[in-house]
């Protein structure tokens, strides 16, 4: 396999304060955040080795994760194990709290940043008298086993999903007054969009097609071929004679084939993709480029990634997105070395699952069925910013406590440096993977009264070490993507 991008090819990307060093651009955009580990570890193996790495979560070793994961013992538990629960909310608050762990600490970088992507696609909130108990199975039984595979397959074992069904009403839809919900998302959203041009005569047979996927009062699917509506149905450029109520399942799942493989749904999760990845408005030939190895391939995930990773659109895209709320908190975790609990408890997970509530982002609780804005311009407010840098600075002062980290200090670790500037310099790579520019790098050192050319001073840079580290959290150089 090629290098993913040169050097000269990032350094396309016009205007960013972001550096143009492919490796750091990479890990920007395939992880959670960067760290210096993971810095040392692509440059070390190459960007395309680690990618390969990736892309195939199953060769990376995970059981510090596993071991952590310990702690959420409802995330495994069965059904009938979680109709038991004296408080069945507590099943959907696990998941989210493991959901945010895995974000932080998973080595398996990409695959989670996957798992996000289609849990917002798809997506169930969590927290509903419906959903709290089905939505951790939907997520280790459809999510994460698909987030790799093939899309096609997600989206069949999703018309089976508890959490799916329940949240869009199909569990209820039957004959002769068939609820249109889930027959309606699936096409406006799921998979062809609006731009397929279909209609409300469509959206009326995408429901009927649907009907008899239901749900059982203890949450399990069950197909039921008397609420199954018999008779000639057609969507788009798909059409049956649907003669029979004990064939609907097959014949609703060769409706879910014929839309996973639909080009315009190539041309919508491509868009979607590049957004995600590339740019808030991606060129048209990277979508375009993308829907055809989309559908070249199957549907499979892997190509499409690695299409996405390796073309030129990608290289030139440095700076070009801006973290959301709950990336900036789990970047920002990751920054400064924040560890997992080591004790049984994980109360101060909760913490900042609370703090990404209050930023409007908790993890699986979009209300809308169209999930979170994936979009800068979804998310910017007064409100929302001074939100984050507030965050900033209560991070950057020890919370949550009870999560150990490396002092701050150890974030200047190294050679003994001459001077401020060169403190500033280390403090950002640490923090950032790059150095400031130096117009930045002054204004930075002149809000404590430094200068770059000034001395070192450790007593100096102690009093102000907090105040920096929150400064550089909020700068582009760690909001910026």
């Amino acid at each position: 396999m090629p290098a993913l991008v040169s050097e000269a090819a990032a350094a396309a990307a016009t205007g960013s304060v972001l550096s143009s060093d492919p490796d750091l651009h990479l890990l920007r955009r395939a992880t959670f955040g960067q760290t210096p580990a993971l810095l040392a570890d692509i440059r070390a193996r190459g960007a395309t080795a680690w990618l390969e790495d990736q892309l195939y979560p199953a060769r990376i070793d995970d059981s510090a994760m596993d071991l952590l994961l310990q702690k959420f013992p409802l995330l495994n538990a069965s059904l009938t194990e979680l109709n038991k629960l004296a408080q069945p909310r507590t099943a959907g608050t696990g998941l989210i709290a493991a959901t945010l762990a895995r974000q932080i600490w998973s080595r398996r970088q990409l695959f989670e940043v996957m798992v996000d992507f289609w849990s917002n696609h798809l997506n169930v909130l969590t927290l509903t008298s419906g959903t709290h108990l089905t939505k951790p199975i939907e997520d280790r039984a459809v999510i994460r086993p698909h987030a790799m595979g093939r899309f096609e397959n997600m989206l069949l074992a999703d018309a089976k999903s508890p959490a799916m069904l329940r949240y869009l009403d199909n569990t209820d839809s039957r004959i002769p007054q068939p609820i249109e919900n889930y027959g309606r998302e699936l096409l406006q959203l799921h998979t062809v969009t609006p731009q397929a041009g279909f209609t409300e005569a469509d959206v009326k047979n995408s429901a009927l097609i649907l009907t008899g996927r239901c749900v059982t009062l203890d949450g399990q699917f069950v197909y039921k071929p008397e609420v199954h509506y018999v008779g000639p149905v057609r969507v788009l450029g798909w059409s049956s004679a649907n003669a029979s109520a004990s064939a609907g399942l097959n014949t609703s799942d060769g409706y879910l084939r014929y839309l996973a493989r639909h080009e315009q749904t190539a041309l919508s999760l491509s868009r979607k993709l590049a957004i995600r990845f590339v740019s808030d408005n991606p060129p048209q030939s990277l979508v375009d480029h993308l829907a055809e190895v989309f559908l070249d391939s199957g549907t499979a995930i892997i190509p499409w990634l690695r299409a996405l990773f390796r073309s030129p659109e990608f290289a030139a895209s440095v700076g070009k997105k801006t973290r959301r709320p709950l990336e900036d908190i789990v970047a920002s975790v990751r920054a400064l070395s924040i560890q997992p609990p080591s004790g049984p408890s994980t109360a101060d997970i909760d913490l900042l699952v609370t703090d990404a509530a209050k930023l409007s982002m908790q993890p699986l609780e979009a209300f809308d069925p169209t999930g979170y804005s994936d979009s800068a311009d979804g998310w910017w407010s007064i409100g929302g910013m001074l939100g984050r840098c507030n965050w900033h600075r209560r991070v950057s002062r020890g919370h949550p406590a009870g999560l150990y980290r490396p002092p701050l200090g150890s974030l200047l670790a190294g050679p003994p440096m001459a001077t401020h500037g060169a403190m500033a310099d280390r403090l950002a790579v640490s923090l950032t993977g790059q150095t400031f520019r130096p117009e930045h790098r002054e204004a930075l050192l002149g809000f404590a009264g430094m200068t770059s050319a000034q001395p070192f001073n450790q007593i100096k840079v102690d009093r102000w070490l907090k105040d920096f580290a929150e400064l550089v959290l909020n700068s582009p150089y760690s909001v910026l993507r």
